[in-house]
């Protein structure tokens, strides 16, 4: 069975960044202290932030990936109502559209990538990372008679991606294709890189529109299974292998302005997540679930479990937060120039810790 890890790593980025500039709202300014903070600092865990005292309704975004996981375990396993808390879940195809309404406030709570959460709140959206949930175990994929042996033979190609060139994932492949291939997919690609459900790319691929395709993880992890195409990149392992930590990319967020009025239902969400994903690690069968709720076989439950398993993260603290701000300073240089050159400090938030088991 995998652990979940305590890393000083980094966190990348997850949702498509090119849909934020116009989307924020307000929320520049600065926000009164939290009831969780000032509990806090009496030195109390519960008592000016307590657990919902009766059922309350919250919407979560998701997409598919370890965030859809999660959540689909959290439902399963009723960890949500535990802590007075009915989580409705909005399903979305890709993370653009998760960040979109997130930013937009359509939805109370969901999963952001760092790199979208630093532009958004660049932009005056007052969202807020209040947790840790994975590192990324995304594939890049060609077809089995391709002639591209690496990444760096990709210049001048198609390419596709699962989310947008300054998402999460994107951002993280971009600067580990800069930095160990000299291949830039902000300038070398034919054209832009093409943005698409998994789906639509595989379809892309086969076609020969496109020449490489990167997936989400869940698509990663079906064709690892199947086999049908050959893998080039592995963030699992390619990106620490060059420059030498994970990139802790993903977690829970929430905004400001929710956080202020519902402070006791972040907090149940936060439980939910880290009381699902230790029951995650520690039922093997939990992965056959997915898989078939996935429209997967159970023979694909292995598969899940090897890219997912030893992915999660739920310490959530100083460590955690310096690790984000490291992988930031270490993939800006790789970004598009208009990327902020700085990260508030409030787009961290630690005032909204899970309840004690």
């Amino acid at each position: 069975m995998h652990k979940r890890r305590s890393i000083t790593a980094a966190a990348g980025f997850a949702a498509a960044a090119l849909v934020l500039a116009g989307c924020a709202g307000g929320g520049g300014s600065e926000a009164a202290p939290s009831p969780a903070a000032t509990t806090a600092a009496a030195g109390s865990s519960d008592t000016g932030c307590p657990m919902p005292s009766s059922m309350t309704t919250a919407t979560v975004a998701t997409n598919p990936g370890a965030q859809d996981l999660v959540i689909k375990h959290v439902k399963d396993g009723g960890f949500d109502t535990k802590y007075n808390l009915d989580l409705q879940v909005q399903a979305f195809q890709n993370p653009p559209a998760t960040a979109q309404a997130i930013v937009q406030k359509a939805v109370n709570l969901g999963f952001g990538g760092l790199t979208t959460m630093v532009q958004a709140r660049s932009t005056g959206a007052d969202v807020i990372m209040i947790g840790a949930l994975s590192t990324p175990g995304n594939g890049m994929f060609v077809k089995k008679d391709s002639p591209i042996k690496d990444i760096g033979d990709l210049k001048g190609k198609n390419v596709g991606s699962f989310t947008a060139l300054n998402g999460a994932i994107t951002s993280i492949m971009q600067a580990y294709a800069q930095s160990a291939y000299d291949f830039n997919m902000l300038k070398d690609v034919n054209g832009e890189v093409h943005v698409a459900p998994d789906a639509a790319l595989l379809g892309l691929l086969d076609q020969g529109s496109l020449d490489a395709v990167i997936l989400g993880v869940d698509a990663t992890a079906v064709q690892k299974y199947e086999g049908k195409y050959r893998q080039i990149v592995d963030l699992a392992t390619d990106f620490p292998d060059e420059f030498g930590f994970q990139a802790l990319y993903l977690g829970p967020v929430t905004t400001e302005s929710y956080a202020t009025e519902h402070c006791g239902e972040v907090r149940a969400y936060a439980s939910a997540i880290r009381d699902a994903v230790l029951d995650i690690e520690k039922d093997p069968k939990i992965w056959e679930t997915y898989a078939e709720a996935v429209g997967q076989p159970e023979a694909a439950a292995k598969s899940f479990q090897d890219l997912y398993g030893d992915s999660f993260v739920t310490d959530w603290g100083k460590e955690q937060v310096d690790g984000m701000k490291k992988l930031v300073s270490t993939l800006t240089p790789y970004l598009d120039p208009a990327f902020p050159k700085e990260v508030d400090p409030k787009l961290f938030s630690l005032d909204y810790p899970a309840f004690e088991d």
